[in-house]
């Protein structure tokens, strides 16, 4: 099949040649697999808006291999952009440096091209009017701006990789891997993808980003009394109390202060709080080896059994596991016991 990757201004450089690599593995594979003489799996070509070379986010040039406007493909992979990952005003620039292949997209969709996406490609698929009635994923923390932005199209930021048939979209900045694999096993069958994955060394089956997501509550609204809500529960969610209490503090009757926190956050407050303490237990995970009964009363549940069901379900992965792939604290060696030797026996 005829692939296109779509170098786009300041995407991440190796989501365009990772895709190359990987696919070109495939084809490698293939034909390891059946006839030396068959053509590839993957015929690819990286083209870019106005079919000159684009600066990638780490500075480097990426060069079209063919003019976008003479390809078919049946496949279009858009590249992902690092900064506008976290920041709406990079998000803002990178979307109007793309608006030129809307149109291009657009007659290849009708055409029944199939297209995908990593990362934060999936902004320019909806920009271009082509997510319409499909479920989607992109980077967790581009989740809010791509909620604000598009409100109809439903997303789903926590899993890594969605397939609506004629539209894939990936998660996350490394989920160009995810993709191609997918890609591959799509194509070319599970056998092919695990002959792959076994050459890059690579666990080809990430089911979520739920691991991996920072929760940082929305605070882009105008509700003045919710943020100092916001501020309360952030610097006191170590500690036992009600949320109505939380409501009292700021002045607010129990009912209008949930309905009003949900309008301002998404988010219930006790959900809010909820997701507070799941941050500081994966704080404290990552950065102390304080027993988990500690992390859990430090993150303010008493409930040991409870709060470990809230961290699997949340997160996605047990506290264990969560600390094991996470933690960045070497733990300290082990004393070293001097052991006597033996003196030798006198020769006799």
């Amino acid at each position: 099949m005829d692939v296109a990757i779509l170098a786009l201004p300041h995407c991440a450089a190796s989501s365009v040649h990772g895709l190359l690599d990987i696919l070109t593995t495939a084809n490698y594979c293939h034909k390891l697999a059946g006839n030396r003489d068959a053509p590839p799996l993957f015929k690819l070509n990286v083209v870019t808006p106005d079919d000159h070379p684009v600066k990638a986010y780490n500075g480097s040039a990426i060069v079209p291999t063919a003019a976008r406007h003479g390809l078919a493909p049946d496949l279009i992979v858009a590249a992902s952009a690092i900064e506008a990952a976290g920041s709406p005003k990079f998000l803002d620039q990178q979307l109007e440096s793309q608006a030129a292949v809307h149109p291009w997209l657009q007659a290849r969709a009708a055409a029944g091209s199939i297209l995908a996406t990593a990362c934060t490609g999936s902004f320019l698929l909806a920009e271009a009017g082509l997510l319409d009635g499909k479920t989607v994923t992109t980077h967790w923390r581009s989740a809010e701006h791509f909620r604000h932005r598009y409100p109809g199209i439903h997303l789903e930021p926590d899993r890594m990789l969605i397939d609506n048939g004629n539209v894939i979209s990936a998660g996350g900045a490394t989920a160009f891997i995810d993709l191609s694999f997918h890609l591959i096993e799509r194509f070319g069958g599970s056998a092919l993808a695990s002959a792959c994955a076994k050459l890059h060394v690579f666990d080809h089956i990430r089911q979520d980003q739920a691991p991996y997501r920072m929760f940082a509550g929305h605070r882009s609204h105008s509700d003045d009394r919710i943020k100092q809500a916001q501020d309360w529960i952030e610097q006191h969610y170590a500690e036992h109390f009600a949320i109505d209490e939380v409501a009292d503090r700021i002045g607010l009757g129990a009912r209008t202060f949930k309905r009003r926190f949900r309008e301002a956050t998404g988010e219930t407050p006790i959900g809010y709080l909820q997701q507070v303490r799941i941050e500081a237990a994966k704080h404290l995970l990552e950065t102390t080896r304080q027993p988990l009964s500690q992390v859990i009363w430090a993150s303010g549940y008493e409930d040991v059994s409870s709060f470990r069901r809230l961290f699997k379900r949340t997160v996605g992965c047990t506290m264990e596991q969560y600390r094991k792939r996470f933690s960045y604290v070497v733990p300290q060696e082990m004393p070293r016991v001097s052991v006597p030797v033996p003196a030798a026996r006198a020769a006799t």
